[in-house]
C-alpha cells in the first residue's frame, strides 16, 4: 500500500490552523470518513471482548463524555485522570477530557503514594479507571490514593472482568449526558504529562489542545503516515509517544489504529501472534518501543505473509544498531525511528516510512517545527552539532509543579538538554544527553531523583546515578554511593532501602555499588562518564565471562561505547566473533 500524506507545508498548516484541538481532528475525520473503521480492539489475550468503532461511532462516544464531564461540574482547568490499559474508553476518554478540561492519563505502574501527589498537583475531579482485576492491583492503588486525598475526586469504573466495586460505572457517568458540546480555547492547556520525576515529586508537562493537534498533524506528516493506514501499537497511552505520535497521528488523516490486548504489545499472546496478527490483520505500520521490538525479533515469522507491512517505527530511546540490522534483515522492511520528547508533545524528527532509514540517525525535522543546534543560531544543517533546542506550535507550555508553573517558553525556544549533530545527509544523530537522563524503555529517569532517595539513608553520604546498557530495556539505571567512614550498610540493604522509596518501578537501581569516592571532574563535579565506563565494564565482563574464563575487561572511552579485553590465554577468532556479536547487542564494540 502506497501511503497518501500530507506533505506540502502550506496544507499543514492550514490542517493546523483549522483543526486546532484533538475534537477537531477526530470531527474532521469523521467528517471525511465516517464509516472507516477508526479503532480496532482485538483482545488477543482473550480479556474482554473484540470491539470496532468507526470515525462516526467514536466521534460520538467521545461526545457522550464530553457531555457526561460538562453535566458533573467538570471545570476548564480541572483534570480527569485517565488510568486505563488498552481499551476502547481510554481513547474516547482522553479525547473528550482534553475537550471539556485537561486530560491527565495516568502510568498504571505507579504507587499508590505517587497517585496520590499526582492527582492532587493535577486537581483531579474525575478518575477513569478499570474495575477490579485478579491479577492487577490498580484498583486497589487508587484506593489507597483517594483515601488519603483531602478532596476526593469522583471515580468511574470500566469493568475489565467480572466484579464490581462501589464506584460509578461508566454506563452510569454516561447516563449523565444532556447538554450541549461546550466551546474549547484551542490555547487552553488540554493534557497533562508526567514527565522525569522517579520519586513521589511530581513535574507535569503542560500541553495545550494546540500543542496536541499540531504535534498529531506534525507527527503524521513526518512519518508518512497515511488515510488508510492500519497501525498496530502497542505504545503506553500515559507517554507522548503512544498518545500523539501514534493515536492521535493515525487519527487525524483517517487511519486505523488497531490495539492487540488490554495490555498492548507487552501481552504474552501479542508477541508470540504478532506475525500472524499483522497478516490477518492487513497491519501496515507497527509501533513499539525497544524492548518490544527486542521481544519480536525472537518470534518466528512461521510462514506469515507480511506483503501488507510498510515499515516498523519506533522511539522512547535509541534503537541499537545490531537489532535495528536484526529487525531489518528479519522482515525486509524499512525500520523508522524518531526523535522528540514531552516537552515537544512528542516528535520533533523523523524518518519517514516511504524511505530508507539507517540506525543511528532518527530522520529529518518534521513540518512546523524549527530545530537548532548548540544555538539559536546554530540552524540545523550538515555538521551542526551541540544542545538540540526546538520552537514550534508543538512545544509545551512549562512544567506544573508544586511550587507553581516553571520552564514555560511561551513561544519560544526549548532546550531539550539532549545533544545531538546533523549528518551528511542531513538527518539528526542524537549522541548524548546534557542532562544525563536516563532512558529505559521509552521511560524517562532523571537520576537526580534517585539520588535524592539514596541520600535519604543515615549513611550515605555521597549518590550518583547513570545508565548500564541493556539488550532487552536499552538502559537500566544503575546507582554508586559512598557510605559514612565505618557504616557497616550492605548493598542488598541499601537497594532494599532506595526501592521501597522510588514510585515508579522502571526507576528503581538495577544495581547498587559501593566505592570508596565518587570521581570526580577538575571542577569538583561527579565525572558521569567515568561511572558510565564502570557501568559498561561490569556489563560487558558479565556478558565476557561466560564466553572467556578469566578475561578483564576495562571500558576508557569517555562516551562508554568501546571496551577493552585483556586474556593471560590466547583469544581464538571465534571466541572474538561470540563476543562482538554480544556486545553488539548492547550497542557496544571491542576498541581497536
Amino acid at each position: 500500500m502506497s501511503a497518501t500524506v500530507l506533505n506540502n507545508s502550506s496544507c499543514i498548516q492550514h490542517r493546523m490552523e483549522s483543526t486546532a484541538t484533538p475534537l477537531d481532528l477526530l470531527t474532521h475525520s469523521a467528517a471525511r470518513t465516517p464509516s472507516h473503521l477508526a479503532l480496532e480492539y482485538l483482545c488477543v489475550d482473550g480479556m474482554g471482548e473484540p470491539e470496532v468503532l468507526s470515525y462516526e461511532q467514536l466521534l460520538g462516544e467521545v461526545k457522550n463524555v464530553v457531555r457526561a464531564l460538562s453535566a458533573h461540574g467538570i471545570q476548564a482547568h480541572e483534570s480527569v485522570a485517565i488510568m486505563l490499559p488498552f481499551v476502547p474508553q481510554a481513547v474516547s476518554a482522553l479525547i473528550a477530557a482534553s475537550t471539556v478540561a485537561v486530560a491527565f492519563p495516568v502510568n498504571l505502574l505507579l504507587s499508590a503514594e505517587a497517585l496520590r501527589n499526582q492527582l492532587v498537583l493535577s486537581g483531579c475531579r474525575v478518575v477513569i479507571t478499570m474495575g477490579p482485576h485478579p491479577d492487577l492491583d490498580v484498583r486497589a492503588r487508587l484506593q489507597v490514593a483517594i483515601d488519603a486525598m483531602t478532596d476526593a475526586p469522583l471515580v468511574v469504573e470500566i469493568p475489565v472482568e467480572a466484579g464490581s466495586s462501589e464506584a460509578m460505572s461508566w454506563d452510569e457517568f454516561l447516563g449523565h449526558s444532556d447538554g450541549l458540546l461546550p466551546n474549547s480555547d484551542a490555547d487552553h492547556v488540554g493534557m497533562l504529562i508526567h514527565t522525569g520525576g522517579t520519586t513521589d515529586l511530581p513535574k507535569l508537562a503542560r500541553l495545550t489542545r494546540r500543542n496536541v493537534a499540531s504535534a498529531s498533524i506534525m507527527a503524521a506528516s513526518g512519518l508518512g503516515i497515511g488515510a488508510r493506514e492500519r497501525l498496530l501499537t502497542g505504545l503506553p497511552l500515559f507517554h507522548v509517544g503512544g498518545a500523539i505520535d501514534a493515536l492521535f497521528a493515525a487519527l487525524s488523516v483517517g487511519g486505523t489504529v488497531v490495539f492487540p490486548s488490554m495490555f498492548g504489545m507487552r501481552s504474552r499472546r501479542a508477541i508470540q501472534e504478532v506475525w500472524s496478527i499483522i497478516e490477518r490483520e492487513k497491519i501496515t505500520l507497527l509501533a513499539g518501543v525497544p524492548t518490544t521490538l527486542a521481544a519480536i525479533v525472537e518470534t518466528p515469522v512461521d510462514g506469515a505473509k507480511l506483503d501488507g507491512l510498510r515499515a516498523v517505527m519506533t522511539g522512547g530511546s535509541p534503537l541499537a544498531r545490531d537489532l535495528f540490522l536484526r529487525l531489518q534483515a528479519k522482515i525486509e522492511k524499512p525500520v523508522c525511528q524518531l526523535y522528540g520528547m514531552t516537552e515537544s508533545s512528542g516528535i520533533a524528527t523523523a524518518q519517514l516510512t516511504s524511505g530508507q532509514p539507517v540506525s543511528h540517525t532518527t530522520g529529518k525535522p518534521v513540518p512546523g517545527v524549527d530545530i537548532c543546534l548548540g544555538s539559536i543560531d546554530g540552524g540545523f544543517h550538515p555538521g551542526a552539532k551541540g544542545e538540540i533546542l526546538v520552537r514550534g506550535p508543538n512545544v509545551f507550555r512549562g512544567y506544573l509543579t508544586a511550587e507553581g508553573v516553571k520552564g514555560d517558553p511561551n513561544g519560544g525556544w526549548f532546550q531539550s538538554g539532549d545533544l545531538g549533530e546533523v549528518t551528511e545527509d542531513g538527518e539528526l544523530r542524537v549522541v548524548g544527553r546534557s542532562k544525563d537522563v536516563i532512558i529505559r524503555s521509552g521511560h524517562n529517569i532523571d537520576p537526580q531523583m534517585i539520588e535524592d532517595v539514596a541520600m535519604e539513608h543515615p549513611d550515605v553520604i555521597q549518590s550518583a546515578a547513570v545508565g548500564m546498557p541493556d539488550d532487552y530495556a536499552g538502559e537500566v539505571p544503575v546507582l554508586y554511593v559512598v557510605t559514612c567512614p565505618g557504616a557497616t550498610v550492605s548493598v542488598g540493604e541499601l537497594a532494599k532501602f532506595i526501592n521501597a522509596r522510588i514510585a515508579e518501578p522502571p526507576a528503581r537501581p538495577k544495581h547498587v555499588f559501593l566505592l570508596d569516592e565518587l570521581p570526580l571532574t577538575p571542577f569538583a563535579k561527579i565525572a558521569r562518564f567515568r561511572l558510565r565506563q564502570l557501568a559498561v565494564e561490569h556489563r560487558a565482563n558479565e556478558l565476557v565471562i561466560g564466553l572467556l574464563s578469566g578475561a578483564l575487561v576495562t571500558c576508557t572511552d569517555p562516551a562508554a561505547k568501546k571496551i577493552q579485553i585483556k586474556s593471560d590465554a590466547a583469544i581464538t577468532q571465534g571466541q572474538l566473533d561470540e563476543i562482538e556479536k554480544a556486545l553488539a547487542k548492547l550497542d557496544l564494540q571491542l576498541a581497536d
